[in-house]
């Protein structure tokens, strides 16, 4: 007996997992992608059609990897499981004072940003409550 074949899997992939959204995908895609390996996201039933309007996928994002690179993958993410948040927050990257330095314009200006839209914001009641005086 031959097995079915999922008629959104190409020619030439294997299914390596399916995780719960996009952000995991995209996480895990981004690792083996440093690593060499293509890979291609694919939704189950309407589950991208869900994505879309929801936002969400209940019934998670396949991650298709090319079937010659499937056990090298399978075993770089096994290899990841060993690793320990500590490790991870170890790494000197997550003391880069120029990233640092980055983020903290980039809040700076969305503070900015968003006292502007609260001061249009009352302008705009402040000029329709006057025009509702006016018009009494």
């Amino acid at each position: 007996m031959t097995e079915k074949k999922d008629p959104k899997t190409p020619d030439g992939f294997r299914l390596l997992m399916n995780v719960e959204d996009d952000i995991e995908a995209g996480i895990i895609e981004s690792k083996l992608k440093t690593c060499g390996i293509d890979t291609i996201k694919s939704y189950r039933e309407q589950g991208d059609l869900l994505n879309i309007v929801l936002g969400k996928s209940f019934m998670g994002v396949d991650i298709l990897v090319p079937e010659d690179k499937y056990e090298e993958a399978r075993n770089l993410l096994d290899s990841a499981q060993d690793i320990k948040d500590e490790e991870i927050l170890a790494d000197e990257s997550f003391n880069d004072e120029t990233a640092k330095a980055s983020s903290e314009a980039e809040l700076k200006k969305l503070n900015r940003f968003a006292w502007i839209m609260v001061a249009l914001v009352l302008v705009v009641i402040a000029a329709a409550v006057v025009l509702a005086l006016l018009l009494r």
